[in-house]
């Protein structure tokens, strides 16, 4: 019975003790407008545009449901242009949050001016990039890798470093799964049909002109799938935006991750504004197996 009356009081200072629940006002998110580009084969521009958001905000938006709240990141009411030497060109919507460029892009070293007006948040941002000169890749080799029954794929790789100069490279491989008919080149670049498997940052330091050479090996592929291979030439400053991102440990191939703190070059607004032209192999894994 004493131990009784003792655990009450006990329980009783306790309760007494416990802080009451505070009510916390947050202001409402304003949503910023988030860049990404790409330079795809035939040299077309694409620029990803979507909403940036916080986990306290739901998107900036009152609607519920992952898929509505996807929907709400996407921009598909803007004006979205790019200026260069060769004039001013206004930039189509292949879908929401997805734009492309009609007129053929500068040279290398040729400069680029986006400017995107975001007429649902009434928000305007602007960048500027210049054409980094394209890299080639001298040799890309996939191959079975056989392990206790388990097929998987290795890939050999070599390009040449540009010497006497400081550079950056970023080097990816996308796969698609191709069983439903042969290798289409341009699937690889519709929004969210592609999964990348291998993403690498490579500085060139002490390597001044030299071959790089890569080996890796994919194991969630399988030979139904196909492969692209892309090499790009890059800015120091977007090296910064990619290392930071990969840092964070995001997928960089998630549209929809916030990129708060993240270098920019973006005025007003998130994400960064690059221009290369990426070098870039396919593969068709199913003829590995002939």
């Amino acid at each position: 019975m004493r131990n009784i009356c003792f655990t009450i009081i006990v329980l009783n200072v306790f309760l007494s003790c416990r802080p009451q629940p505070l009510d916390i006002q947050l202001d409402r998110y304003e949503p910023d407008i988030v860049v990404a580009s790409q330079i795809v084969p035939n040299y077309v521009m694409m620029v990803g545009l979507t909403r940036s958001f916080t986990v306290l905000s739901n998107a900036g938006y009152d609607s519920e449901g992952d898929a509505q709240t996807f929907s709400n990141l996407l921009i598909d009411s803007a004006l979205v242009t790019v200026m260069s030497e060769s004039g001013i060109d206004t930039l189509y919507m292949l879908s929401p949050g997805l734009f492309a460029s009609v007129n053929e892009l500068e040279e290398t070293g040729g400069s680029y001016y986006l400017r995107v007006v975001d007429y649902d948040l009434n928000k305007v941002v602007e960048a500027t990039s210049t054409m980094k000169e394209n890299v080639p890749l001298n040799k890309v080799v996939p191959s079975l890798h056989i392990e206790e029954g388990d097929t998987t794929i290795d890939i050999y790789l070599k390009f040449k470093d540009i010497p006497n100069q400081s550079n950056f490279y970023v080097l990816s491989v996308y796969s698609r799964n191709s069983n439903k008919g042969g290798l289409d080149v341009n699937a690889f670049f519709k929004n969210g049909s592609n999964n990348i498997e291998y993403q690498e940052l490579i500085d060139d330091k002490d390597q001044n002109g030299d071959m790089i050479e890569r080996s890796f090996n994919l194991s969630s592929i399988s030979t139904d799938d196909s492969l692209m291979v892309l090499l790009s030439n890059i800015s120091e400053g977007y090296f910064s935006f990619l290392e930071s991102r990969e840092r964070s440990g995001n997928p960089l191939s998630e549209i929809t991750n916030e990129p708060v703190n993240y270098p920019s070059n973006v005025n007003r607004g998130l994400g960064y504004f690059n221009t290369h032209y990426p070098s870039i192999r396919f593969f068709d894994l199913k003829e590995l197996k002939d």
